[in-house]
């Protein structure tokens, strides 16, 4: 998608929504990375010893961290800066071109939204989204990718929840042995699958558990620990790994990230939206083709193009007009440029954390960042004391709990990201539609036996047509500059309705049905017929001189009088200024003319 600028048009200059962020992925990307490095300098002794695979994997781990810490640099260099065009954000449907008529499904959705005056939310499904609505009872009105999102973090909540009771009761009734270390694999593996589901957009989820995920989880907890010991015994030994400690940090640490996200979530709630509607209906009468009634609306809409932006255009219909009589109908469905309602400013990292909407959005990313620098820690502790020829317990404990920091520290960080590009804006739709039934008729203007000029003219007689005009402002969200948006309120326009149904009416009312000349190419040509007709059996000759006449006198206006310029007598003697009144000139004594 192309970047629109005009230099008109600077209210789309959005600030960068995610220069607070930037400056947790910069902390996160100089650590991965700073460890990452520090592994691969610690690695070469490892190597250097000679023991097989077991040697390499400081060398892993540090390519690894540094991967990991490269990944979150270029997500900071992508983001450095923010282009928000003129063609965004997402229209509410599909939109058409300025020659183009039609409609859509999205558009039928935007008129019955307007045509029952509320707002449409989609009902939740299943046990678990019930119970969340039911404590939450407001949030059926949140933007709908936060409810989306908040139903599927309550839900991960849950699987944490009953993942950590179900691994308590099998690490209580194993205790040790080598049953214990595979179970302790079994629920390090799973919370970690729990985390690393996809988060990319305002619909997508960690998790979706159901009631069979969660009766799965409960049998878990009872039959694992009774059916384990007969499956642990062909299986091979773990006791150099135990990771019953790193899957009792790694759940606790999930439960808090996702506890934070989800209270990030409820501050992007704004309460119950309004929902009001202003529609104007009249019936007019008119001796014209609705067509033009159709041009006018354009015209008129045009003119109100906010920031001279073109509107969006969701449906058109043309009035299809034949000969007789019948019935037609045409509408008009458009929407103005979106444009920031709330004043977009550039957050900075400190007054984040002061601001209700990013607070909680800025505690996700200090314990995403946090839990990356105990992570990184660990690692590099593990690699400083690895030894390849010793195989020890502790040490290795210190790996995978290092990891499965890193694990919920990326989950933090990629959940913030998503409430970070949060824009909020305001817009008018207009609906206008039209409905009746016409009649062709011929009107001939003029005396048929006196009258030289006479007219003709074929009409689209309509009476009573049913004008409808429906006009609200809209409050619409999105996450994500190319997300999909959504409306959070509607408030009617009612005077800017009444005024577009009264232009209309007039317009309608003031077209002409007589056909008479109006250019100056139709004035000459009608006063030279004119000085033809006057001049009838007359001789030939005459004809030019009253033909130049004629048009002379339909196209010269006549000469406008000047003012007369009255012009003071002089002296004949001195040439001096004198009183018409006067009989001597009172500079040189002559007697002036006219004196008696």
């Amino acid at each position: 998608m192309a970047y629109e600028y005009n230099a008109d048009s600077r209210q789309l200059d959005f600030p960068n929504p995610f220069y607070a962020e930037n400056w947790f992925l910069v902390a996160a990307s100089v650590m991965l990375s700073g460890g990452g490095i520090g592994l691969l300098l610690l690695s070469r002794g490892a190597i250097a010893g000679g023991h097989g695979l077991r040697s390499v994997l400081p060398l892993l781990l540090g390519i690894g961290l540094l991967v990991a810490g490269l990944n979150q640099g270029r997500r900071v260099l992508m983001q450095l800066r923010f282009f928000f065009g003129r063609s965004r954000p997402a229209g509410l449907a599909p939109e058409l071109t300025a020659d183009a008529t039609g409609r859509s499904g999205g558009s039928d959705e935007l008129k019955e939204t307007l045509r029952q005056n509320a707002l449409s939310y989609p009902e939740p499904q299943g046990p678990l989204n019930n119970l969340l609505h039911a404590g939450i009872r407001n949030l059926i009105f949140a933007p709908r990718p936060v409810q989306f999102i908040a139903q599927r973090q309550f839900q991960t909540a849950i699987a944490i929840v009953v993942t950590l009771l179900s691994f308590l009761v099998a690490w209580l009734g194993f205790g040790n042995g080598k049953a214990a270390d595979w179970m302790g694999l079994f629920y390090f593996g799973f919370s970690v699958l729990l985390l690393l589901r996809p988060l990319e957009s305002g619909v997508a989820a960690p998790a979706n558990v159901g009631m069979r995920g969660l009766i799965g989880l409960i049998l878990a907890a009872i039959f694992v620990p009774v059916l384990l010991p007969f499956v642990a015994s062909g299986l091979p030994s773990l006791d150099w790994l135990s990771l019953n400690v790193q899957t009792l940090f790694l759940l606790l640490a999930a439960l808090l990230g996702v506890g934070l996200y989800f209270v990030a979530l409820m501050h992007q709630m704004t309460g119950l939206p309004p929902t009001n509607m202003a529609r104007e209906q009249t019936s007019l009468s008119m001796n014209c083709h609705p067509k033009q009634l159709l041009d006018e609306l354009d015209r008129t809409l045009q003119d109100t193009w906010v920031e001279r932006i073109p509107n969006r255009r969701y449906a058109k219909t043309v009035p299809l007009i034949g000969s007789g009589a019948g019935t037609f109908a045409a509408e008009l469905v458009e929407e103005t440029q979106p444009m920031s309602g709330t004043g977009q400013n550039r957050v900075e990292p400190g007054a984040a954390f002061t601001m209700p909407r990013y607070r909680f959005i800025a505690w996700l990313d200090v314990v995403g960042v946090a839990l990356i620098a105990l992570g990184v820690a660990w690692l590099l502790v593990f690699g400083a004391k690895f030894r390849p020829e010793v195989v020890d317990v502790h040490l290795f404990s210190l790996l995978t709990l290092g990891l499965a920091m890193l694990v919920v520290g990326h989950y933090c960080l990629r959940a913030g990201h998503v409430l970070w590009g949060r824009f909020d804006f305001v817009s008018r739709l207009v609906w206008v539609e039209m409905q009746g039934n016409y009649q062709s008729a011929q009107m001939n203007f003029g005396n048929t036996f006196t009258d030289r000029v006479k007219t003709e003219k074929q009409l689209i007689n309509i009476e009573t047509m049913t004008l409808r005009v429906w006009a609200a402002e809209l409050d619409s969200v999105i996450f994500g500059k190319n997300a999909q948006r959504f409306i959070v309120g509607l408030r009617g326009v009612p005077d800017y309705a009444r005024q577009l149904a009264a232009h209309l009416v007039d317009f309608a009312q003031e077209q002409s049905v007589i056909v008479a000349p109006t250019s100056r190419t139709d004035m000459q040509k009608s006063a030279v017929l004119g000085a033809m007709n006057r001049l009838g059996g007359q001789a030939d000759a005459a004809l030019p001189q009253a033909m130049m006449q004629a048009i002379q006198g339909a196209t010269t206006p006549p000469p406008t009088p000047l003012p007369a310029t009255i012009t003071p007598p002089y002296c004949s003697g001195c040439q001096t200024p004198v009183n018409a009144a006067d009989r001597f000139c009172g500079n040189c004594g002559h007697a002036l003319a006219g004196a008696g």
